[in-house]
């Protein structure tokens, strides 16, 4: 297997990390504006302190924080998502004409590495850690490290296919640390078959390290979301609904009373099995500024074309539109899921109000999706004549989804494009649906899912400095 060095001098800045401090005492460090790799490696409190720089860094702009959430979105959009901001980087993205130089992509790359490479050096100093945290802190890193590879192999490596030997390129895989530029290696780009099998591994060590209370931190029923979500991406069903049922089993999450209490908490919400946190003073802004258009928040860049609307019944609380909004709306104004934005950049289209408050907790992945992904694979199971895991069959888990949206029960003859239905109606704009179109094997308008302009360009700079990169074909 190919390993991928990447320089970076590890700088935690105090400034973002407040909110991290202030809301969790174990890391109790004297201010600083920056350090250096062998300081921040030094001491089991500058090792949590880093740690909590990874966290941060998983909530940029350019990575989970906001642009995989919208690339996935934006190349999975024939009408539904509408762009009609002034950004030529998104445009390209929605119309599946991406150029090489593209700005927003060569960010999310650069980012996504510096994240890996910091884990990577927390991972290489876990010997300084105390015992008592040592294993949280290799789970919290591993758990980091594996999410933000499935992100980058579904983003720019052709999708698994089950059956299939997987030999198409995935991205560089990094599991060595780099502290100093001149231990920077040129490398070319792993197969996705090796990027699953490091994933599934990252995640599958996290799991069995952390615990099963961590605070807003990651932890083992994260992981294990995280590892049904890889699953049910690769067609391994069985697996999927036991890492499922794992999680609900737990008796730790419960959904929100309704679709619209899940979005726009102050913090983890009782639905939210791991959420990125926001607040005042640290917070990333972006996806309400994209999606929200409200009197203060968001440009209202992206709205909803009205042939989205159509998949709802009228009672779904999950496709309603509010209306009667008035200019001096807050988020705290809104009432449905949708409604009539009166920002004052680009109002009077319809927005959705999932991402509605600068300072709100950012959902990544919530109970109703886990219920999605275990009523699917067990649906999956039984269609081949398996059995199901769990107390619930299929039809049983879709209908807690619908019962909280106050839409119909279904009848008792599920099928599978309903569950489809379903995942887009609770899911849409968080990120899944061009997985979920890609794994179905669905056309995207006139694009087979396969197409070679529904996956990213290795960004231009990257592909001059290392002459071992291989260009995705549709970009050479």
């Amino acid at each position: 297997m190919k390993y991928m060095k990447y320089s970076s001098v590890i700088i935690i800045s105090i400034c973002a990390l407040s909110f991290f401090y202030s809301c969790d005492k174990k890391l109790d460090i004297d201010p600083q504006q920056s350090m250096d790799a062998k300081i921040a490696l030094s001491t089991p409190e500058n090792i949590k302190a880093t740690l909590v720089g990874a966290y941060v860094d998983a909530r940029s702009r350019w990575t989970m924080g906001s642009q995989f959430i919208e690339y996935s979105e934006l190349l999975a959009s024939t009408g539904d998502l509408q762009h009609v901001g002034s950004n030529r980087e998104p445009l390209e993205i929605i119309n599946k004409t991406i150029t090489v130089d593209n700005s927003y992509i060569t960010s999310s790359w650069i980012d996504s590495y510096h994240l890996i490479n910091t884990v990577n050096n927390v991972l290489g100093v876990l010997s300084v850690m105390n015992e008592q945290d040592r294993n949280k802190v290799q789970g919290e890193a591993l758990f980091l490290r594996g999410w933000i590879y499935f992100e980058l192999t579904r983003l720019w490596g052709l999708p698994y296919i089950s059956g299939q030997e997987n030999n198409q390129a995935g991205v560089p895989l990094m599991i060595k640390p780099t502290t100093q530029a001149s231990e920077a290696l040129l490398v070319a780009r792993n197969s996705v078959a090796e990027c699953y099998s490091q994933i599934i591994e990252d995640l599958t060590f996290a799991k069995n390290l952390l615990p099963e209370n961590n605070g807003f931190w990651a932890d083992t029923y994260a992981a294990s979301s995280m590892l049904a979500r890889v699953y049910l991406q690769q067609g391994k069903f069985s697996e999927a609904a036991a890492e499922a049922n794992r999680v609900i089993e737990s008796g730790k999450y419960q959904l929100m009373s309704t679709p619209k209490k899940s979005f726009n908490n102050p913090s983890s919400s009782t639905e939210d099995i791991f959420a990125l946190q926001n607040n005042l003073t640290s917070n990333s802004i972006w996806l309400t500024e994209r999606y929200a258009s409200l009197n203060g928040m968001g440009r209202g860049d992206y709205q909803m074309g009205s042939s989205f609307f159509s998949i709802f019944e009228s009672a779904d609380l999950r496709g309603q539109i509010q209306l009667n909004t008035q200019p001096s709306f807050t988020w705290e104004n809104i009432e449905s899921m949708y409604y009539t934005g009166v920002g004052t950049i680009r109002n009077g289209g319809v927005n959705t109000a999932k991402y509605a408050n600068y300072y709100a907790a950012i959902p990544m992945i919530r109970l109703a999706e886990i219920y999605l992904i275990r009523a699917e694979a067990n649906f999956r199971l039984v269609a081949s004549g398996g059995n199901i895991t769990g107390p619930n069959t299929p039809l049983e888990d879709i209908n807690l989804i619908r019962t909280r949206a106050q839409a119909p029960a279904l009848a008792s003859q599920l099928t599978l494009e309903q569950i489809m239905d379903e995942r887009y109606r609770e899911l849409c704009w968080e990120g899944h649906r061009l997985h979920d179109l890609k794994r179905w094997q669905m056309d995207i308008g006139t694009l087979s899912f396969n197409a070679g302009n529904l996956i990213l360009p290795i960004p231009r700079q990257e592909m001059e400095i290392n002459s071992l990169l291989e260009q995705n074909s549709f970009y050479q």
